[in-house]
């Protein structure tokens, strides 16, 4: 640093290209400060240049920098055991994106994304809904995917894909920035976890999928009130692509199988009716056999027509009912039609044998409305058991028998011709099952009064299974 022919410009170029870290210059005899030649190159390459005033012992700096690059490596390879132990088990077990989510947030403290290849979000873990997914898909586009963890972005994100190399589905994400000294250790934890949610996602194969799955929870929330901020459940919406302009209109479909049934089917086609409708949609299943479908509803006009034009797509054999629930004026009144449609899917009598759902509404319940509003009444169990406990008594398999017998005889309105031909019996043979009904329920069939309380405490039972 003495001799006055040094080039520093080349000097710190050297030091900075070979990995060091900085420069200490310790003044003295042969130093007694620093050159401006130096200090200049080193604020060109923005390389940290330390003046040493009073003499110190290099082995006691060695030491420290060797025992903290020790430390580091410890701790770096102590993280990489946690996150090993913590995510590596969760895939193989099918643990929910949810779990796999909040333990990379436990282990890096920093918000994670998980999101598909058109930028909806189907998961997050880490702060509020609206901190993380402000203008997401916007924020989002400005990070370049790579084949491997890469940093990019004007907010310098981390982010890493997920799936199978040649099926990438998604990818996740740590929307905060992360410097150079944290990268390594963020990284480590964001390929552990999309490992698990990769193996996960090909574990459990959910028959909704991720995004699905993404608009069942937000529509969990809005239902439980466990979310009531409207301007999270807004941007949570927003990141699934779902951004209405005005009201939201309310439709809740009802599948044909049993309620403890699968029901993938149904989730299927509810979701392929509402893209096709070209609308701004968000679908997603409330219970087995239950699906709503979210709409922007932009005029009153919009919600008498769209349950119908979505009822019109739908196979019959699949879904039983198309209920249209009231607009919601915005998320905060969301929730209030959301029940009021499912009640009404929950206690519609289907209509079979169309090519098309029908779609109801909350007035055209009739009786069973009535006999939901009241289903939890003593009264009305007393009234079930009265008129149905002989048939109720039976074995398993003779009672389902016996009670679909009955719902029959009762449906075709006390005549015989049209009882026989749906139980596709003769009609000396239906005679012996009606016989058979009167004797194990003591009444007489042919009374209308008896038909109609019977009808009654057969809904009312049908209802509260």
């Amino acid at each position: 640093l003495a001799e006055p022919d040094t080039d520093f410009r080349a000097y710190v170029a050297s030091l900075h290209a070979s990995g060091a870290a900085a420069l200490l210059v310790e003044l003295g005899r042969h130093v007694s400060e620093l050159p401006e030649g130096l200090v200049q190159a080193a604020r060109a390459h923005r390389f940290p240049l330390v003046e040493l005033q009073a003499p110190v012992r290099f082995v006691e700096i060695t030491g420290t920098v060797h025992a903290r690059v020790v430390n580091e490596q410890y701790e770096r390879l102590s993280l990489a055991q946690r996150a090993h132990q913590v995510l590596g088990p969760l895939g193989i077990e099918g643990a929910s994106t949810d779990e796999i989510l909040g333990r990379c947030v436990d282990l890096t403290g920093r918000p994670v994304v998980l999101e598909d290849l058109a930028h909806r979000v189907l998961a997050f873990g880490g702060d509020t809904a609206e901190e993380v997914l402000r203008d997401w898909p916007a924020r989002s586009r400005q990070v370049p995917s790579g084949e491997g963890t890469s940093r990019g972005g004007p907010e310098q994100w981390l982010s890493i894909p997920v799936g199978p190399r040649r099926r990438r589905w998604g990818r996740l994400v740590v929307p905060t920035r992360v410097s150079d000294a944290a990268a390594p250790d963020v990284q480590l934890v964001l390929e552990r976890a999309a490992e698990a949610v990769t193996i996960a996602h090909l574990v459990s194969s959910p028959g909704e999928g991720l995004a699905g799955a993404a608009a069942a929870r937000l529509l969990q929330d809005v239902l439980t009130g466990q979310v009531a901020d409207d301007v999270a459940l807004r941007a949570r919406a927003r990141a699934l692509g779902f951004t209405p302009g005005g009201g939201i209109a309310v439709v809740v479909a009802r599948g044909t199988g049993d309620a403890t049934g699968p029901d993938t089917q149904l989730v299927s086609e509810v979701s392929e009716a509402a893209q096709a409708m070209q609308r701004s949609a968000l679908v997603g299943r409330l219970r087995p056999q239950l699906v709503a479908v979210l709409f922007d509803c932009p005029s009153e006009e919009a919600g008498t027509r769209l349950p119908e034009e979505l009822a019109g797509r739908l196979p019959g054999a699949v879904v039983a009912a198309v209920v249209a629930g009231p607009t919601a004026q915005g998320w905060r009144n969301l929730a209030p039609s959301l029940v009021d449609a499912e009640h009404v899917a929950s206690v519609a009598a289907p209509v079979s044998g169309t090519d098309h759902p029908a779609v109801i509404r909350s007035g055209d319940l009739g009786i069973r409305g009535l006999l939901w509003q009241i289903r939890d009444d003593a009264r009305l169990h007393s009234f079930i058991e009265s008129r149905l406990g002989p048939l109720l008594a039976l074995p398993a398999g003779r009672r389902e028998r016996a009670l679909a017998t009955l719902e029959s005889y009762l449906a075709s309105n006390g005549v015989m011709a049209s009882f026989a031909r749906a139980l596709h019996l003769s009609r000396a043979t239906a005679y012996e099952r009606l016989r058979s009904l009167e004797l194990k329920l003591g009444t007489d069939l042919a009374d209308a009064e008896e038909r109609t309380g019977l009808h009654l405490a057969l809904i009312a039972y049908g209802l509260g299974r």
